[in-house]
């Protein structure tokens, strides 16, 4: 059981710092071309929602924007320093 515990901790360690390590990897360009995709996501979200009316209309909008601001953020976590 102890050497289990171990073991769990390590990993956890382990998976830690090699997330660190892949977020200092994006380039100024990289996140300029995310940014970008995460707008044009957007624009096509926005226009699919425009055939619905009504209170569908209006909660189609508000996932697409939920869905911006959660990949805006991920994107931000990830910026280049």
């Amino acid at each position: 059981m102890n050497k289990f515990n171990i073991n769990a901790m390590a990993l956890a360690m382990g998976l830690a710092f090699s997330a660190g390590a892949m977020a200092q990897g994006m380039s100024k360009s990289d996140f300029e071309s995310q940014q970008d995709r995460i707008s044009a996501e957007y624009k096509s979200g926005k226009a699919a929602c425009a055939s619905l009316s009504g209170n569908a209309n209006d909660v189609c909008v508000a996932e697409i924007k939920g869905k911006e601001k959660v990949s805006a953020a991920e994107l931000d976590s990830r910026a280049p320093q």
